[in-house]
C-alpha cells in the first residue's frame, strides 16, 4: 500500500504481463453499489479521454475476486505539492515565479482540456498535483478523478453532498453542494492554490471547518500585493476575481485565469 483516502486504497504491483510497475487503485465499497461503480467509470472515462495531458495515465481497469473495482495507472515516483509547500512554508520561503510556472502551466493545460471536453475535476488540491521525482523526468500529475463531474452525463451527487478538501471548496459549494459545481468551481480551487504558493499562505484559515466556511463565503478577499511587491500591483484585482464569492464575477475559464496572474508577473 502507497496510499489512502476515505474512497480508495492505492497500491504499488507488477504487471505480470510486461514486468512494469504500476499503481493500483481500488475503491472501497463499489462492489454492489451502483453510483460507486458509475463513479470509477467515469473515473476512467475521464482520464481515457485526457491521454497526452498531465493527468495521471490509465492503464486497465480491474475487478477483484472479492468485487471491488479498481483502476490500473502509471507508478508515479516523488511527492504531491502538498509536501513541497508544507516544507517551504516551514522554512518561510516563497518558490521562484519560474517555478510557479513550471508546476502550474501543465495543470492549467489539463484542466482546459477537460473543461472543453465538459469534466469538472471538483476535487483540486495541493494532494492532487503530484510533482515528479527530476531524476525519473520531472514534470506534474494531475490526479485524483474520482470526483469527476461529467457535464453532459446524468448527476450522480447528491445536492446535498459538500465534498473536497475544506480549504480549496468554492464558496458556491459550501452553500449549494457539489453538485452545482461547474468549471467556475476548478478556477477558484486552483486560484487557491496559486495564492498559496505565491503567498506562502492559504488565503482563509479559519480555526475551524464552520469558521472556514464562513471566511470564505462571506469576508473579504485578502490582499497579495504587500506579500509579494515583485509582482504588479493588479495582483489583487487579480485575487479579488479569481477567488470572487459570486462565480459570476469570477474568471469564466482556467485559462483565462492564469493568463491574468501571468500578466502581473514581472
Amino acid at each position: 500500500m502507497i496510499g489512502r483516502g476515505g474512497q480508495s486504497t492505492v497500491y504499488r504491483a507488477k504487471d505480470l504481463i510486461d514486468g512494469d510497475e504500476v499503481a493500483v487503485k481500488l475503491v472501497h465499497g463499489a462492489a454492489g453499489d451502483p453510483d460507486a461503480t458509475e463513479r470509477i467509470f467515469r473515473e476512467a472515462q475521464s482520464m481515457s479521454q485526457l491521454i497526452g495531458t498531465a493527468a495521471v495515465r490509465i492503464l486497465h481497469q480491474v475487478r477483484t475476486d472479492d468485487g471491488s473495482l479498481g483502476l490500473v495507472m502509471e507508478l508515479l515516483e516523488g511527492r504531491d505539492l502538498e509536501a513541497h509547500l508544507t516544507e517551504l512554508e516551514k522554512r518561510k520561503e516563497l518558490p521562484p515565479l519560474a517555478w510557479v510556472e513550471r508546476i502550474f502551466k501543465p495543470i492549467v493545460d489539463t484542466l482546459a482540456v477537460a473543461h472543453d471536453r465538459g469534466m469538472v475535476h471538483r476535487d483540486l488540491k495541493a494532494e492532487n498535483i503530484f510533482v515528479l521525482n527530476e531524476e525519473r523526468g520531472g514534470g506534474v500529475r494531475l490526479i485524483d478523478f474520482g470526483f469527476v463531474k461529467m457535464m453532459r452525463s446524468m448527476k450522480i451527487t447528491g445536492a446535498e453532498v459538500v465534498a473536497g478538501s475544506p480549504s480549496y471548496i468554492p464558496p458556491e459549494i459550501w452553500v449549494q453542494g457539489a453538485v452545482n459545481a461547474d468549471a467556475r468551481a476548478d478556477v477558484y480551487s486552483l486560484s487557491v492554490m496559486l495564492y498559496r504558493a505565491l503567498a506562502g499562505k492559504l488565503p482563509f484559515r479559519g480555526e475551524t471547518v464552520v469558521e472556514l466556511m464562513v471566511e470564505v463565503t462571506t469576508a473579504p478577499r485578502p490582499k497579495l500585493s504587500d506579500l509579494r511587491p515583485d509582482l504588479s500591483p493588479d495582483i489583487d484585482a487579480w485575487v479579488e476575481q479569481a477567488l470572487a464569492i459570486d462565480r459570476d464575477l469570477r474568471f469564466v475559464s482556467i485559462m483565462g485565469t492564469w493568463r491574468a496572474l501571468r500578466g502581473c508577473f514581472p
